[in-house]
């Protein structure tokens, strides 16, 4: 049968049919950029219900292994779930007893010393300038004098943002609050009831995509599982090794800083060099010998970490390129600020996921992607 030309041209090339695709997606994502503020509410709802499910979720991740595991033993699971949601309410209020008196001793110290520390700070970066020679004395003073009428031009505004940021501060407190209150009660149920909950999901769709969105849910659970319990894992190690190791050499404020190395290391690559920017300021400070004690207990650590810790609990379960976890810190950091760097790596797991499996459909019905067969003489 003689096919037309517009068949020829257009049905039957691949090229166009991907430009009328591309073609169709940004269209879609024009139309949806004139009606946003339709979503509006959806956004603010979601602003509203989405932090007490991801802390349950992350929570859930790292209680689950647990519950299965007694599970496999003939504990009953709702036995499981209130047996460990209780002993890790009691190892909270132990922890809580035992650690955070030390820490709010060095927070009340960093409080009240913080006119020394701060003239402390200030003369080490006068003894800096005066042996470095990269920036001349006229370009610093003529860079204070600017940032000195950037802020004298700017008291009013700063006064109203002032202001604004008291209210958006109330609205943060009353989220946590919130989240904290309700977070337990997700995660209970959760854990009590995970397992149900993707097979309800596959339901309601056609039977012949079941199976297909069964394994695409499962695949998407193991990534994201293994990455959160991996990372977290490791980043409470760091947050060890810190402590320790500062203690260890009598560096000030040892267990402020360990803490904040903590969550930072959740940030792939760059949390751990995040997290020495003040430890190194500190030891710097006090004394040279304290800075070499800081370089040598950095490299500990980030020895341990990549040699021992990472390989051992992480391995390569998300299988992304390097350049491809960079990118997407950067374009999610810039996106969504913090959250979106510690959460942008296991999100673009789960679009990945999804975005391969429409395409291998997309290949299977299409039939634009099907090797020639070659004739046989």
């Amino acid at each position: 049968m003689k096919q037309n030309w517009f068949y020829r041209r257009f049905l039957d090339n691949h090229f166009a049919v991907i430009m009328f695709d591309l073609l169709l997606v940004l269209l879609a994502i024009f139309v949806f950029t004139k009606i946003a503020w339709v979503f509006q509410p959806v956004w603010a709802f979601l602003g509203i219900v989405a932090p007490p499910f991801i802390f349950a979720g992350i929570l859930y991740y790292l209680l689950v292994p647990i519950v299965n595991w007694l599970e496999r033993h003939h504990v009953p699971r709702l036995a499981a779930t209130i047996g460990l949601l209780l002993g890790l309410l009691a190892l909270l209020i132990f922890g809580i007893a035992r650690f955070v008196p030390a820490v709010e001793a060095q927070v009340t110290s960093i409080v009240t010393g913080w006119p020394t520390i701060w003239r402390q700070f200030t003369n080490w970066l006068m003894r800096l300038n005066e042996h470095q020679t990269l920036i001349s004395q006229a370009d610093l003073n003529k860079l204070g004098n600017e940032l000195v009428s950037l802020v004298a031009g700017k008291k009013g505004s700063l006064l109203t943002g002032t202001v604004s940021q008291l209210q958006n501060l109330v609205g943060i407190v009353g989220n946590v609050v919130i989240t904290i209150a309700t977070a337990p009660i997700i995660l209970f149920f959760m854990l009590k009831d995970g397992a149900r909950f993707p097979q309800l999901f596959v339901n309601l769709f056609p039977v012949r995509m079941r199976q297909d969105l069964r394994e695409m849910l499962t695949e998407m659970n193991d990534k994201v599982g293994s990455y959160v319990q991996g990372q977290i894992t490791v980043a409470i190690a760091v947050g060890i090794m810190f402590m320790t190791g500062y203690s260890i050499i009598g560096l000030k404020y040892a267990l402020i800083l360990g803490l904040i190395a903590t969550p930072l290391n959740l940030i792939p690559y760059f949390g751990s060099a995040l997290a020495m920017v003040p430890s190194l300021v500190m030891g710097a400070m006090t004394s040279p010998k304290m800075l070499i004690g800081v370089i040598i207990v950095f490299f500990i650590e980030w020895l341990l970490e990549t040699q021992v810790i990472s390989p051992l609990v992480m391995g390569s379960k998300l299988e992304l390129h390097p350049i491809t976890i960079v990118v997407v810190l950067l374009t999610a950091g810039n996106l969504f600020g913090l959250v979106g760097v510690i959460l942008g790596i296991p999100g673009f797991a789960v679009i990945k996921i999804i975005v391969t499996r429409l395409f291998a459909w997309y290949r299977q019905v299409s039939g634009l992607y099907d090797e020639p067969k070659e004739s046989k003489l």
